[in-house]
């Protein structure tokens, strides 16, 4: 279902989320880079964010979220006046960074990687390694990319008709790019990178094990930013979900995608995540501060009867709160 905040008729904010018999929650999935509620005004995602024990069915759970886009900063403050517990997590890590042309971006990029880059792309010419790159003829596309993934070290997908139909979906909508890099007539390596207003998102990636040594995933990269930056006039690159050591070398910038968990005490429901997600989530994050304020590490500074003394006290201090000032 669609949440919508109407202002003189017309729609002013949107939320899109998921109702089920555990509460609402955005209407997102485990390859959601980013989840972008309609917020073209500050001023109606705040209203909207205000008015969510409304909607929110005992539980409204959001993920994928960026807070610092204006509209959701805003639903976000709206949410805190909503009367409803509520509490932000870290979802995961997003490395990106701008770009304007290609050789700018490559020349700053670390020395080893293009090192490796130049010895292994002269290895991979004397092997006959070829650059293809599918802007159509998707059956084509998933096929050879099915095929790369199910020889790479990669676990299984947990959802195995997703990708296909995603690439079928927007690559009907011109929004794919699918990068292949064949040797002696054998594809060993795959990229699909989706590509809309300027943002090339590094979505998947896999290569053949027994042609790891040619680097043809690294050397793929290396061949789909150059081609997509300078046809496709990108103005930025992301690297999706997670925070792999490997991608700070490919993208120089790192933010957050936040989830919160917000909750109606007078639902059954609503004191159920209080006590499971909401608490614990306010615990920790009191823990982590008081630790990073007296400059105590996690290990080896204290035992553990320390720590949880330091949560329950931050606990405590979240039940009974002075000033009525409880911690965001």
């Amino acid at each position: 279902m669609v949440v919508v905040l109407f202002r003189n008729g017309l729609p002013a904010a949107a939320l899109p989320i998921v109702q089920s018999r555990n509460g609402s929650r955005a209407l997102t999935a485990p390859y959601t880079t980013e989840y972008i509620p309609a917020f073209p005004q500050p001023d109606a995602a705040e209203e909207l964010g205000r008015l969510a024990r409304h909607y929110a069915s005992g539980v409204l759970r959001l993920d994928g979220i960026d807070p610092s886009r204006p509209g959701v900063a805003a639903f976000l403050r709206g949410l805190e006046a909503s009367g409803l517990t509520t509490a932000q997590y870290m979802g995961f890590a997003n490395w990106y960074e701008p770009v304007s042309d290609f050789d700018s971006y490559w020349q700053s990029r670390p020395s080893r990687l293009r090192t490796t880059v130049r010895r292994k792309l002269a290895a991979s010419t004397r092997a006959g390694m070829e650059f293809r790159m599918f802007r159509n003829d998707w059956h084509e596309a998933i096929a050879i990319y099915s095929e790369i993934y199910a020889s790479s070290w990669k676990s299984p997908e947990p959802h195995q008709g997703f990708i296909p139909a995603m690439v079928r979906e927007l690559g009907g909508e011109d929004l794919v790019r699918l990068g292949v890099m064949v040797m002696d007539g054998r594809p060993v390596a795959a990229q699909i990178w989706l590509v809309c207003g300027g943002r090339g998102t590094i979505f998947k990636l896999a290569h053949r094990e027994d042609a790891a040594a040619f680097s043809p995933g690294t050397l793929l990269t290396v061949r789909m930013a150059e081609t997509l930056i300078g046809e496709e006039n990108l103005q930025q690159i992301d690297f999706g979900r997670g925070d792999d050591a490997y991608k700070r070398d490919w993208l120089g910038h790192r933010r957050n995608r936040v989830g919160v968990v917000a909750a109606d005490w007078r639902s059954v429901a609503g004191l159920s995540a209080i006590a499971t997600e909401i608490i614990p989530t306010l615990g920790t994050r009191a823990v982590r501060r008081h630790l990073r304020r007296n400059r105590v590490d996690y290990v080896g500074a204290g035992n553990s009867s320390d720590v949880v003394g330091v949560g329950f006290r931050a606990l405590y201090r979240w039940c009974h709160p002075v000033g009525n000032q409880r911690p965001r």
